[in-house]
This record gives C-alpha cells, sequence and structure tokens, in this order.
C-alpha cells in the first residue's frame, strides 16, 4: 500500500512476479480479474493477490490514463459505492468528508481522483470491474442489501475496502451500536404513551434497517408482551409513504405511534395523518431516521434517531486512508453511537444519547 509521503519506489509486477515465482504476464492476468481466462489455478492467483498486498503494490491507473503525468506522481482512485435506489444524506457526508482528505493530502508526487458509482440494490455483483485489483485503490461501500452483502462476503475485493452500516467478515466495518436506533426509538414511544405503534419501512431492508426493527420489536415485546404493526411501502420515498399509512386508516387501522425507518418516509406520513383529521403528537407521535436538514422544520418538528451518518462517515474516511497506507493495526470494526433528538413530533423537546 501507498506509504505516507508517497516517495517510495512503486513496487512493480516484476517484482510481484520473483516474489511469487510467476511470470509477469501471470500477476498481469491475475490483478486484472483475468487468470481463469489465462488458465491461471485459483492458488497461483491468490499468491500472486496476497503478495501484491504484502509488498504494497499500487497500480497507476493514471498513467496508463493520461501519458503527460510526470512517472513519479502517483494518482490513487477512490470511489464511495451505494445503490440508486438509497437515498443520498449519508453518500453526500461520505463525499464530502473523503475529498477533503483528499485536499489535505495532495501533493506534487501525490494526486487522488474521488467518485460516486452506483449500482442496482442487490446486483453490486454485476458491477463491472469490480474484481479487477487494476479498478480501485481503495472504497467505500454502503447501502447494500443481503444479496450484496453476501456477494461480498464470498468475494473477497482485492483492494482496501471500508464497508459502512453492516457488519461482514474479513472486512473493515464501521456501524451503530447494534440494536440503538431500533430499542431508543420504541422507548421514545413508549414514553410518549403509545399502546398502538406501527414501523413504516420500505420493501427491500439492509443489514442495519433489518436490525433496527428486529430490537424495535423486542423493546416492544419486552415491555407490552406486543410486537409493531408492520406497514410496507413500495420505496422510501414521501408519496410512499403517505400512500401506506393512507391505505392502512381506511380499513381501519390503530395507530398512535410510529417507527418510520428513514425521514423521508415519515414526511409523507405526517401528511397523511394529519389529512385524516389525527393531530401530531396529540393522537399520533412520530419518530423518524436520519435527522434530514428538513426534520426540525417539520409542522412539528420531527423525533429522530441520527442514524450515526456523522459519526459512521468521520471514522470510515480516516479509516480508508489507514488502510491505504498499509497499517496493520488499523480496527476492523468501528461501532459508532447515534444521537437522539427528541421534538416535537413525539412531546417535550429536548437531545439524548
Amino acid at each position: 500500500m501507498p506509504t505516507k509521503s508517497g516517495s517510495q519506489p512503486a513496487v512493480t509486477i516484476y517484482e510481484i512476479a520473483e516474489h511469487v515465482g510467476v511470470s509477469p504476464a501471470a500477476v498481469s492476468s491475475a490483478l486484472s480479474n483475468r487468470g481463469a481466462e489465462r488458465r491461471l489455478s485459483a492458488e497461483t492467483v491468490r499468491r500472486i493477490l496476497e503478495a501484491a498486498n504484502e509488498l504494497g503494490y499500487v497500480p497507476n491507473m493514471a498513467g496508463r490514463r493520461l501519458r503527460a503525468h510526470k512517472s513519479a506522481t502517483r494518482q490513487f482512485d477512490l470511489a464511495i459505492l451505494t445503490s440508486y435506489e438509497a437515498p443520498l444524506p449519508l453518500v453526500n457526508q461520505a463525499l464530502h468528508a473523503l475529498q477533503r482528505a483528499v485536499d489535505l493530502q495532495t501533493n506534487e508526487h501525490t494526486r487522488y481522483a474521488v467518485a460516486i458509482e452506483m449500482f442496482h440494490a442487490g446486483r453490486l455483483r454485476d458491477k463491472p470491474g469490480l474484481l479487477d485489483f487494476n479498478r480501485y485503490h481503495g472504497v467505500i461501500i454502503t447501502n447494500t442489501l443481503p444479496e450484496d452483502d453476501q456477494f461480498l462476503a464470498n468475494a473477497r475485493l482485492p483492494y482496501p475496502v471500508v464497508l459502512m452500516g453492516r457488519r461482514i467478515a474479513n472486512y473493515c466495518c464501521v456501524l451503530e451500536a447494534p440494536d440503538f436506533v431500533g430499542r431508543r426509538s420504541a422507548e421514545v414511544l413508549m414514553d410518549a404513551g403509545c399502546k398502538h405503534p406501527v414501523i413504516l419501512h420500505g420493501r427491500s431492508l439492509t443489514q442495519t434497517t433489518s436490525n433496527r426493527l428486529d430490537a424495535f420489536n423486542r423493546t416492544l415485546v419486552e415491555r407490552t408482551r406486543r410486537p409493531a404493526v408492520a406497514l410496507v411501502c413500495d420505496g422510501l420515498q414521501p408519496q410512499q409513504g403517505a400512500a401506506t399509512i393512507e391505505a392502512y386508516l381506511a380499513k381501519g387501522g390503530k395507530l398512535d405511534g410510529m417507527f418510520a425507518v428513514t425521514d423521508s418516509l415519515a414526511i409523507g406520513a405526517y401528511r397523511a395523518i394529519k389529512q385524516s383529521g389525527r393531530a401530531i403528537p396529540g393522537d399520533v407521535a412520530v419518530v423518524g431516521v436520519g435527522d434530514y436538514d428538513l426534520a426540525e422544520y417539520f409542522d412539528p418538528p420531527l423525533t429522530t434517531v441520527a442514524g450515526a451518518n456523522d459519526a459512521m462517515v468521520s471514522e470510515a474516511v480516516p479509516l480508508l486512508f489507514r488502510l491505504l497506507r498499509g497499517e496493520k493495526d488499523a480496527p476492523r470494526e468501528v461501532l459508532v453511537v447515534p444521537p437522539v433528538f427528541v421534538r416535537g413530533s413525539t412531546g417535550k423537546s429536548r437531545t439524548t444519547a
């Protein structure tokens, strides 16, 4: 991996070939994910990739794309990978934090390129070049579905990776403390006197969302012996949240509290609740997740559990650079605890941990 200064001579495929005892062509094929095509054994490919990591090989993609670069200048290609279908606040925060870090570390010998690259939820495995050692120098991945997590667990990407919001063996992961968001959301609603809370969530569940829902219901069952009614939306947009609540109330469903897994769903739910003649929080208390910029401007202001976005990003970006530098003591898992903002949608405003 690159050194802090980026001034040490770059490791070449010839050095890797000598280290492993294979030809430079074999090394090139393995690093470009063409081992099977060139009939290299899985064991040979594994040894080549391990040697590349051990020796600190850094592919110079910039040299291939821009021949006018000075030979002493290295460019590191970094990316944030996220799904098309996911809300973007977390991705925006990660992009700004990564760009700030890059600005501080760029010099005449080391440059960085930062990109957001997207995939269809559940189809990360179809992204071209993902298993190519020469595709990225490092990535942050977020907003994956269980199918994507299974792919990552089996694929083992050949460059530094930090996962946000999920736990997968053999990767460095930054995620919110297990059960915290669901448990605290249930406690806030019960403290507001709710007897018939519902959960409003999308059809596709990430590892993080599933954990939140499970923890919410466990907390309810422990204190009331009844789980919440789950209302499933077709997506995560406000209009989909509104349509789901309208349909539930039209059927005579009981509702005096709601846990919306994103603030965007809570926006739509607000409209449906008010149009039914119910008041917030007098008739229905509402808790969202994410603390979007507009949350405190809802009428009344929305109680939210912040979803740990700021804390996850502040841990994930430095962790990625530690991996790029090849630090062996980089943590494999970082847990963060999000703040809770209790506002008018559940009663008296206050901020808790």
